[in-house]
């Protein structure tokens, strides 16, 4: 999913992901996730993506990354993890 957000100070992006069984080592992994951005081209877009990953194995890692540059300021919060 590519997603235009710029460096401008009103552009940002907000979303959540939900991750089913994680830890599972039966199932393959489905995921839901849904953004709201203020991009670049001060349009706002919200996106909604749903599938999974073909793997029964347990997935101990997720990695947010931008295409490029950092995420500068943000807060990434785990709920349902024990």
């Amino acid at each position: 999913m590519t997603v235009l957000i710029g460096n401008g100070s009103d552009e940002s992006s907000s979303g959540s992901m939900y991750l089913f069984n994680p830890s599972s080592t039966t199932y393959v992994k489905h995921f839901m996730s849904e953004t709201n951005d203020y991009e670049r081209n001060n349009a706002s877009s919200n996106t909604g993506v749903a599938g999974y990953g073909n793997t029964t194995s347990a997935i101990n890692a997720v990695d947010f990354k931008m295409s490029s540059g950092n995420i500068d300021d943000g807060k990434i919060s785990l709920y349902g993890i024990s």
